[in-house]
């Protein structure tokens, strides 16, 4: 029997990352639906609703690929479209067999091939062009509400100080983005409270929020929040009121405890795990959707593998992003090679205990290997980043570089057409990416590290050969995540 599990969201981790990039949120009350059109996410299946009937004319895509997985299933995916299938040999050499001329179909060969049509897989008139993905329908908006913080970490690129954003700037920042959606044609705003510390300032993020969503329900206009915290000031208090707010949460954590606490001391130079963690379980606890941000940095990368095995025992969620130097250089390329070494260690202990959500997004930066996007960061186009006085930047890397104001008639048609900076151009106007299978599900990597790195915007990012190695094989990984939890053993 021909046997197709086509990779969904069922179980997609929810990452309030810490870039201008929206996430795609399922309802747990809301079933199974394809991936949508959230921050360029381009759902291959739009134009494919209706069934399948000339099987005979189905062929296979041009550009199928197809990666050994285990004796019983391959893994086939087209590189930046449509999802990502498990086959089982049958089904592989039914789609060997394409086209298939006319003749009967057993209803498993029929059901399989209907689900690699929906997939994007398989077609009647498939062509090698990839069509770019479409203009996102999410603005997210950064609100810095303090440059205050109870951690000193070492790699931080925000200049301490107490200054932090009074209410009626707050409130101003609100109805400057909601203007901004409505201005340019957004169906939904993403606000990411952060710092700094967003924690210090908890009232006042509490508010903004709510005042946040009874203006942006009476404008029609959706809204999602997330908190992008440290998590040592979390109480039950706190993480009831993030919760009954409709807020997910973010938290930092480098590596085991010796190594987060010796990166990221509290201002007093005290360890900061232990609250951390603490922390998240708080918020777990009170019903907050959780995830844990890490960044990859040459100092931890050896320690990742222990790091990981223990927030998958603890099932708690976690995004892997690489380090971006805060004033310039490389970051990681000039290590390109041990940190594949070191992140391939990473999955090895992710194989050998798969997590119950999906990887495809989590596991190797800005990319993710399951939806189509020109950018891989919103910044210079569909993200706002506004301070504590209400000036507004393009990133929260480039506070010290406003470009306008909230006062501004449109602070996002300002940030659009300034040439000053970093700034993310489609990663089709890269000359070096526009040939590369895997642009949409890179996007081009983050244009502040590109732009650092290079001096010019239309380079590769400087991690490319680190998403080019990793890529198949964190495919690799999902399929082997997906089977696990279908009740697949036979791996040998």
């Amino acid at each position: 029997m021909a046997h197709v599990i086509v990779a969904s969201d069922e179980l997609l981790c929810t990452t309030p990352n810490d870039c201008g990039c929206a996430e795609y949120r399922r309802p747990p009350d809301q079933p199974w639906r394809p991936l949508v059109n959230d921050c360029g996410f381009w759902d291959a299946q739009e134009a494919r609703r209706q069934p399948v009937v000339a099987y005979d004319q189905l062929v296979a895509h041009p550009l199928l690929q197809m990666l050994p997985l285990t004796q019983d299933y391959k893994l086939a995916f087209v590189p930046s479209y449509g999802h990502v299938a498990l086959l089982d040999a049958e089904a592989a050499a039914l789609v060997a067999r394409l086209p298939l001329g006319q003749g009967a179909l057993h209803d498993a060969e029929a059901a399989a091939l209907q689900q690699l049509a929906q997939a994007g897989l398989v077609g009647v008139t498939p062509t090698p062009h990839i069509p770019p993905p479409p203009a996102p329908t999410t603005l997210v908006a950064w609100l810095h509400l303090t440059s205050a913080c109870n951690l000193r970490c070492g790699y931080c690129y925000v200049a301490q100080s107490n200054v932090a954003m009074t209410p009626a700037t707050a409130h101003r920042a609100v109805d400057a983005v909601l203007a901004a959606a409505l201005r340019h044609g957004y169906r939904s705003v993403l606000l990411k409270y952060g710092g700094g510390e967003p924690l210090l300032q908890l009232p006042l993020l509490l508010e903004v929020q709510r005042r946040a969503q009874a203006a942006a329900q009476a404008q029609g206009v959706q809204l999602a929040g997330a908190v992008l915290s440290n998590g040592v000031l979390l109480d039950a208090a706190a993480a009831t009121q993030l919760a009954e707010a409709g807020l997910s949460l973010m938290v930092s954590l480098d590596g085991p405890p010796a190594l987060h606490d010796a990166q990221r001391p509290t201002a007093g130079g005290k360890p900061s795990f232990d609250a951390a963690l603490r922390g998240l379980h708080v918020a777990r606890r009170a019903g907050v959707a959780v995830n844990v941000g890490i960044t990859v940095t040459a100092a931890n990368i050896a320690a990742l593998p222990e790091f990981v095995a223990l927030l998958l025992a603890e099932e708690l969620p976690f995004s892997l992003s690489l380090y971006r130097e805060a004033q310039g250089g490389t970051g990681l390329a000039a290590e390109a090679e041990a940190i594949i070494a070191g992140m391939r260690r990473v999955y090895a202990v992710i194989a050998a205990q798969p997590p119950r959500w999906s990887l495809l997004g989590a596991l190797l930066d800005r990319t993710h290997a399951g939806v189509a996007y020109q950018r891989s960061c919103a910044a210079g186009e569909h993200y706002m980043v506004i301070d504590p006085q209400g000036q507004v930047a393009r990133c929260q890397m480039s506070l010290d570089e406003p470009l306008s104001s909230i006062t501004a008639a449109d602070p996002l048609g300002d940030i659009r057409r300034s040439q000053r900076g970093a700034y993310s151009i489609p990663v089709d106007s890269k000359e070096d990416c526009r040939g590369c299978g895997w642009r949409y599900w890179c996007g081009g990597g983050c244009p502040v590290a590109t732009y650092r790195a290079t001096g010019c915007h239309n380079a590769p990012s400087p991690h490319c050969a680190i998403y080019q190695a990793l890529l198949p094989e964190l495919l690799c990984l999902e399929g082997q995540r997906i089977l696990y939890w279908q009740g697949y053993t036979n791996y040998s």
